[in-house]
């Protein structure tokens, strides 16, 4: 695999956590993404889901909606949107095996712009963790930042490359397909599509 930029590290942890849940990060837009009412408007979701993301899960709660303080958040958020959601802390970089995750236990994972933030060598953990969750034949949809993301605070990106490479046949994954989206972030109070 190659690197997608000469940097192999993974973001600021300290930074991440000291912003994740808080509402004040980023990523966190207190709605869903497009792509994630796409895929619901599409019928993508089905059965057993589980949001592998960061901060406080709107997309979480908008698919529950249809089908440590960024929990109580989103349980918070999630008593209001009157939805039937359970929620739990992993670190999808440990032995999922040694956690109340059931292995083979969801039909769906939606990856929003969690993989292209961890170094190489974490990636590989992560789709390990990502085979022990996944029922043979689930759907695993991720959202990251591409090779063509220009913005500056972006610092990895993923090559479409990369993603074949990693997502193989060979290592029994099928790719379905590789689109473009837009991705919603929130700059000084605005929202920024990209």
């Amino acid at each position: 695999m190659t690197s997608e930029t000469d940097n192999d590290t993974s973001i600021s942890k300290g930074l991440f956590f000291r912003l994740s849940g808080t509402g004040k990060d980023i990523w966190e837009t207190n709605r869903p993404r497009p792509t994630t009412v796409q895929l619901v408007d599409q019928k993508r979701f089905h059965g057993e889901v589980r949001d592998i993301s960061r901060g406080i899960v709107d997309n979480g709660i908008y698919i529950a909606s249809y089908a440590p303080r960024a929990v109580e958040v989103a349980l918070e958020k999630a008593q209001k949107e009157n939805v039937n959601i359970e929620f739990e802390v992993v670190n999808m970089l440990d032995d999922l095996s040694k956690t109340n995750l059931k292995q083979h236990s969801h039909d769906a994972i939606l990856d929003s712009a969690i993989f292209h933030a961890f170094s190489n060598d974490e990636r590989l953990a992560y789709i390990k963790n990502l085979e022990y969750l996944i029922k043979p034949n689930g759907l695993y949809i991720q959202i990251v930042y591409s090779e063509k993301e220009t913005h500056e605070t972006i610092s990895r990106r993923m090559k479409k490359s990369d993603l074949n490479e990693l997502f193989s046949s060979k290592h029994g994954w099928t790719i379905e397909s590789v689109e473009g989206t837009l991705y919603v972030m929130l700059f000084e109070g605005e929202l920024y599509f990209h």
